[in-house]
């Protein structure tokens, strides 16, 4: 009796992972075959540096005097920037765009 018990716990416990990867399989054909793009992997994008992305400031920013770097929101680069005595913020995406 304890034979048989030791046998049908070893075989569930063999047979989990299987059923997890049947799953994850099942998932990924569905993508394949046009189901949900949105969970597609997009390809890494290079991130600039800070200092790249206060020349993209500066250029959009046309003229006015820069104040200093506001840190980061999200995804974004944040500077700030006077003129005339209005102060305004310019955010640059940290891959450029």
């Amino acid at each position: 009796m304890n034979r048989i018990r030791t046998c049908l716990l070893a075989a569930l416990i063999a047979a989990a992972p299987l059923s997890a990867a049947a799953q994850d399989r099942g998932d990924r054909g569905d993508r394949d075959r046009g189901g949900d793009r949105s969970e597609q992997i997009r390809p890494a994008q290079r991130q600039i540096s800070v200092s790249e992305a206060q020349g993209i400031a500066r250029s959009r920013a046309r003229g006015a005097t820069f104040v200093g770097f506001v840190g980061t929101r999200g995804d974004q680069y944040v500077f700030r920037f006077d003129r005339d005595g209005q102060l305004f913020d310019v955010a640059v995406s940290m891959t450029g765009r």
